[in-house]
């Protein structure tokens, strides 16, 4: 049903739930009350109070859609407090994917250029999987190795964008059957690694974005809860991620980027991507 209401009214589903479960624990927590949220005791485990918030939050009606209409992000700024068990990424409320059980995930989520979200990368299919295309044996748990093997998942999922091809269907087309694909589409001769800098310079130019309006290195982090609280139970029990081991990760993706330590792409690399124009948003000096 609450899908249902989602689609009907033009809502994504991750961000309403998520919003919507962040004001059940703040409720709980005693941060709102029944009279901020239209009268509606919003608690974990009562369907009919989360199906008729949902509507009001779907619909931007009364209390509720003033506070939660705009996500968990902006409640938190109009509350004044709960931004400690808010899950989100630069704004974006992420996925059911629980990412302190999976190191490059949690490195991918925290520097995708629309914040967290499991689509710029995919990187869940393998890290969860354990294996993907020419990824054997991917660890999970480990931090070692994820900077480049995020970039080339970001930059191969970009490729997956600017085609307008599902990425449900990269268990079908791999990179290297995508060339064949897009010949016959387009008549153009591309080779798959020129595919791939296609990809690549999508990345860069959406991280210049993110640059001029100000983004920084700062941005690119993740929920505290994903630092604070283990996972309780299951196969990744004890699971999180430490502020060490993001730290880490954010140097070894920027120097496989050719980024600097700050985050930002370096001039020579704009030059060498055909994106010269946004030369003087680079970092460092060219030659």
């Amino acid at each position: 049903k609450a899908n249902e209401i989602c689609d009907r009214l033009g809502i994504d589903t991750i961000s309403a739930g998520l919003t919507l479960s962040w004001a059940m624990e703040a409720f709980e927590r005693g941060y709102l009350s029944a009279e901020d949220l239209d009268g509606i005791e919003l608690r974990f485990g009562d369907e009919d109070a989360f199906l008729a918030a949902l509507e009001k939050l779907g619909r931007k009606e009364g209390k509720i859609g003033e506070l939660l209409g705009d996500g968990v992000k902006s409640a938190c700024e109009r509350l004044g407090k709960g931004e400690e068990f808010a899950i989100h990424i630069k704004g974006l409320e992420l996925p059911a994917y629980d990412i302190r059980g999976a190191k490059g995930v949690a490195l991918a989520f925290a520097v995708s250029y629309r914040g967290g979200c499991h689509l710029t990368a995919c990187a869940y299919g393998p890290e969860y999987g354990g294996a993907w295309w020419k990824f054997e044996r991917v660890d999970r748990h480990s931090i070692h190795g994820k900077g480049p093997f995020i970039k080339l998942l970001e930059d191969l999922m970009a490729v997956y964008d600017v085609l307008g091809v599902c990425k449900f269907s990269r268990h079908i087309f791999f990179l290297e059957g995508l060339p064949e694909m897009v010949e016959a589409a387009t008549g153009l001769e591309l080779t798959a690694a020129e595919l791939l800098a296609v990809g690549e310079r999508l990345v860069n130019l959406a991280r210049v974005f993110n640059v001029r309006e100000g983004l920084t290195r700062a941005d690119d982090h993740i929920p505290p809860r994903v630092f604070r609280d283990p996972i309780p139970e299951g196969p990744s029990v004890g699971g999180r991620v430490t502020e060490e081991e993001l730290q880490a990760m954010l140097d070894e993706y920027y120097a496989a980027r050719g980024w600097s330590r700050d985050g930002v792409p370096l001039k020579a690399v704009l030059l060498a991507l055909d994106l010269s124009e946004f030369t003087d948003l680079g970092a460092g000096n060219v030659g």
